[in-house]
């Protein structure tokens, strides 16, 4: 399934102008046909929603009647969209384009590329796209699902039988608000690319939920001179991927293939944590503390009563305009420091103490553990609003 919208983006819809219903080009599509006009192979009855019908206008010249009632019947059925070739300076009549908002049904026009061509640019992304909700179920499975490691290495060769035994992964977060029709955009480009390279290769881009997984596998010998950092934005850059507008997390310690699901968690909790610090690159092996707050956080339990209790923060401040987590936040990240976190705050260092007894009591923490639990709870409150 694509859009019309994500269709508009292939390489050769790039001069399509949308004449009518901009607000519907997110209809679905399942699949593309060209119209034949012979009266003996009209049949309208197997048009519907998930059709996108590529229509020809130059029979109009000759039979208006027929092209018209044509893209009528078209739009009446409610098909996702269409496509006409028409003269751009010939106009449609006014009474199709109100047909056509009138039952959302986008109209877009093109001239000069050909109906043939077309249609085996959407098939081949349809096709790809399939393909991509495959590898992203397989991945689901690995990571979800307890799976043996030899199950993992079974199910890692069915996405790419060109693996070799030792893999790092790269997790690809978008910098801008992420959706699915972004991510399927990036992969729209990267078929584009792929076309052009040898069908044998030892890595893939996968896509995950919001985000895109680069696989990368190695030989022992391949592994002497790498440098991860260099090797996956190398890779980015060939399949027109840019890497300054991604958070990229790598998990650098190569991992038996195997091992698939610890690379892939790894490179997607440095991704995280790069977002988080605004670093990227970030090397799983650079995520230092985060590492253990992000596997904090993932836990149910101990994730809601880390909100509860800044939740009794957040309450206290509100009510008594106490900055009590800004002192906080600036406790951990400084150390403890109290002229640090005084300069910092503009408060006297009293004041600083004052505060963080306050907040000690408001939690009933234990005095002789206050700072190590503060520390903790502060980590992991920063990132969960990294992750909101």
């Amino acid at each position: 399934m694509i859009q019309i919208n994500e269709i508009m983006n292939l390489s050769m819809f790039k001069n399509f102008k949308v004449l009518c219903g901009k607000e519907y080009l997110t209809n679905n599509v399942n699949t593309a046909v060209i119209l034949e006009y012979e009266s003996s192979r009209i049949n309208y009855a197997g048009y519907c929603f998930g059709y996108f019908v590529l229509v020809s206008y130059f029979f109009a010249a000759t039979n208006p009647e027929l092209v018209n009632g044509s893209i009528k019947n078209l739009i009446q059925k409610k098909v996702s969209g269409i496509a006409l070739k028409i003269h751009p300076d010939e106009k449609l009549p006014q009474e199709i384009v109100d047909l056509a908002v009138e039952n959302h049904v986008p109209i877009v026009t093109f001239y000069e590329e050909f109906m043939e061509d077309l249609i085996i640019n959407i098939n081949e992304s349809l096709k790809t796209r399939s393909q991509y909700v495959v590898w992203e179920e397989k991945l689901h499975k690995i990571l979800s699902e307890k799976c043996t490691p030899e199950a993992i290495e079974r199910i890692a060769l069915e996405i790419n039988g060109d693996f070799k035994r030792k893999i790092i992964t790269a997790n690809l977060i978008s910098k801008e608000p992420s959706s699915n029709l972004q991510v399927h955009t990036y992969f729209d480009s990267l078929m584009y690319h792929r076309a052009k390279l040898e069908q044998s290769k030892p890595w893939i881009f996968v896509k995950y939920e919001l985000s895109v997984i680069l696989i990368c596998s190695f030989s022992d010998e391949d592994l002497k001179e790498l440098n991860p950092v260099s090797y996956v934005k190398n890779l980015l850059s060939q399949n027109g991927f840019l890497s300054d507008a991604f958070y990229i997390g790598i998990s650098d310690t190569p991992l038996l293939l195997k091992q698939l699901n610890e690379a892939i968690e790894k490179a997607q909790m440095a991704s995280t944590i790069g977002k988080f610090q605004s670093t990227t690159p970030m090397l799983y092996s650079n995520t230092g503390i985060y590492k253990y707050s992000m596997k904090i956080i993932q836990q149910e339990v101990i994730c809601n009563e880390i909100k509860s209790k800044i939740k009794i923060l957040e309450d206290y401040d509100k009510q008594h305009e106490a900055n009590l987590i800004k002192t906080l936040v600036s406790f951990v990240n400084n150390n403890g420091d109290y002229t640090a976190i005084s300069n910092e705050c503009f408060q006297h260092t009293n004041t600083i103490r004052y505060r963080i007894k306050k907040a000690e009591s408001l939690l009933n923490l234990d005095e002789s553990t206050a700072d190590e639990e503060i520390t903790i709870l502060i980590r992991c409150f920063l990132l969960l609003k990294n992750l909101r």
